[in-house]
């Protein structure tokens, strides 16, 4: 077994302002906080603003010297055409209302689905610079786990990530069964099958996984949508599958259960798990009926807390 490498970023754009997902640099800074033990190296790519207090993070853990803090002053510039395709598409209004919840970022603010893009070029610009000082790299959300959201205990973080003798595949997390349903249909339900939290790859693999996001974000545009992470990795894995190995996990954040750490987890609520089922039933299997009357269940048990 050998140590990994992570990367990861935080970029401001805008969440305390999106009503229904407010959430302030601070509140990020908090669920990077949580999980930054962990001992391997770490690459950080942040806007000048939040630089500082990442290396402070790290620093109180005793973690500054295996840090890299990359300071980006305009993340936008990094890939433009592709941004400013992304803002082309969102400026249509019939691209937004197609969706379910028009609302969510993914479906009308092109500045989330461009950094949520931008995940593999961070991997890509750090191994090609030498940041990286293992062969396995790992993509890790900087609000990866949400401050204990799955995994509650920040001081079972204070260890050293191994591959676990990984083999030579791109390593995707699935929260529900990949299946053949069309890509537009998926854009249109917002249905969630790969969580991007975490990506764990060979590092001569991470290039192609770039340059399949690069192709399915701009397939995408031509047929008039754009989407966030969660939608390019399944079109990524449709276009060359052997390149892949998923492993199916309980909830957005278990992908750290493949590091065998024995970490304290939450039980899932089972409102939650309702809630899975009753989707699945009305947006997959369009049983609608029994769809409805476990979403009304859902609702509540979710009011019980159960």
């Amino acid at each position: 077994m050998s140590e990994i490498s992570i990367v990861t970023a935080f970029f401001d754009i805008g969440r305390k302002n999106w009503k229904g997902f407010e959430r302030d640099n601070s509140t990020y800074a908090n669920y990077f906080k949580f999980w930054a033990r962990v001992k391997n190296h770490l690459i950080v790519y942040t806007e000048p603003k939040m630089a500082e207090q990442v290396k402070k993070i790290r620093a109180d853990y005793g973690l500054l010297d295996k840090t890299t803090v990359i300071v980006i002053e305009d993340v936008r510039k990094l890939d433009e055409p592709i941004y400013n395709l992304i803002c082309d598409v969102l400026s249509n209004k019939l691209t937004v209302k197609f969706r379910r919840h028009p609302w969510m970022p993914e479906c009308c603010n092109p500045l989330y689905n461009y950094i949520m893009y931008m995940k593999t070029y961070f991997l890509n610009d750090a191994i090609n610079n030498g940041l990286t000082k293992n062969n396995m790299v790992a993509w890790v959300d900087f609000g990866f786990n949400h401050g204990g959201a799955t995994y509650p205990n920040s001081e079972e973080f204070s260890t050293i990530l191994t591959d676990n003798n990984l083999n030579n595949k791109i390593h995707l997390f699935s929260v529900d069964k990949l299946d053949d349903t069309p890509i537009f249909e998926i854009v249109r339900n917002m249905h969630t099958y790969i969580a991007g939290a975490v990506m764990i790859a060979p590092s001569n693999m991470w290039k192609n996984l770039a340059d399949l996001y690069k192709q399915a974000t701009i397939s995408l545009a031509q047929c008039g949508f754009s989407d966030d992470d969660q939608t390019l990795a399944v079109m990524a894995y449709r276009a060359q599958p052997t390149l892949f190995e998923i492993h199916p996990i309980e909830d957005m954040f278990s992908s750290f259960d493949i590091f065998n750490l024995n970490l304290t987890k939450r039980p899932i609520k089972q409102y939650k798990k309702t809630r899975k089922e009753a989707q699945r039933l009305l947006y997959k299997e369009k049983q609608y009926n029994t769809g409805l009357k476990l979403f009304l269940k859902y609702l509540w048990l979710k009011v019980q807390k159960k």
